[in-house]
């Protein structure tokens, strides 16, 4: 059997398992459908699910012993790497993912305390690592912007007047809502964290968030994340 059928099989096997996400999102809010005790239909606003690494790392990890596999990630500067190996041939798949710079330095030019510095490496290297093995095992997750209402400044339509010029891009003339900045609506998030242990927590759905909706803003997240965790120092 080869690495690419067993691969197969892996994927088909942890699609059987009903993995729970046990993640949760506070930077996206989705629409959740409820019962009341009424008997009422009713919409709730709660953070977006999300797989975390331990919710199917354990599974991954059962299945390729079944099947005879291991994986192995590592890291260069540039460069996160999954490596799927076959024990009983010379087989193997490689998945790789791109390394967004971890800044040195605050945004004053003052260096960064070792300790987060090293807590921002190992904060990029576990979402790396969730991130290779989600598409290595193909764990699929449900889109933000298709699930949810999203209502960010951001997203907000650009209207045009009755003589068909486009009003500003930085304002929504029916609502009068202002555009934020991506500086803006990331330390608007971060200044709601009370404590140093609520702002780690949130690093890992921040991040992904960046790097999907904003992947040439990873490097600017990471300093004004760093910015804040200094704050707590």
């Amino acid at each position: 059997m080869s690495i690419y059928h067993k691969l197969a099989q892996a994927r088909v096997k942890l699609q059987d398992k009903g993995l729970e996400k046990t993640g949760k999102n506070g930077f996206i809010k989705v629409k959740v459908y409820k019962t009341g005790k009424d008997g009422k239909t009713f919409t709730s606003d709660e953070p977006m699910p999300y797989f975390e690494l331990g919710d199917f790392l354990p599974e991954v990890n059962k299945i390729f012993e079944e099947l005879k596999m291991c994986s192995v990630v590592s890291f260069t500067e540039k460069l996160a790497t999954l490596t799927i190996f076959d024990s009983e041939s010379d087989g193997r798949i490689e998945f790789t993912s791109p390394m967004p710079t971890v800044p040195t330095l605050t945004k004053d030019g003052s260096p960064i305390a070792s300790n987060n510095l090293m807590q921002s490496i190992g904060a990029l290297q576990t979402y790396q690592r969730r991130y290779l093995y989600m598409a290595a095992l193909e764990i699929v997750e449900c889109d933000a912007i298709d699930s949810q209402d999203f209502k960010k400044a951001e997203d907000t339509p650009k209207q045009k007047s009755q003589g068909g010029s486009k009003q500003p891009a930085q304002q929504n003339t029916s609502s009068g809502q202002v555009k934020k900045s991506f500086d803006e609506m990331i330390n608007e998030r971060l200044n709601q964290c009370k404590s140093k242990k609520e702002l780690t927590s949130l690093y890992d759905p921040l991040v992904k968030w960046v790097g999907e909706k904003h992947p040439d803003k990873v490097d600017e997240f990471n300093i004004i994340y760093n910015d804040k965790v200094l704050s707590f120092m």
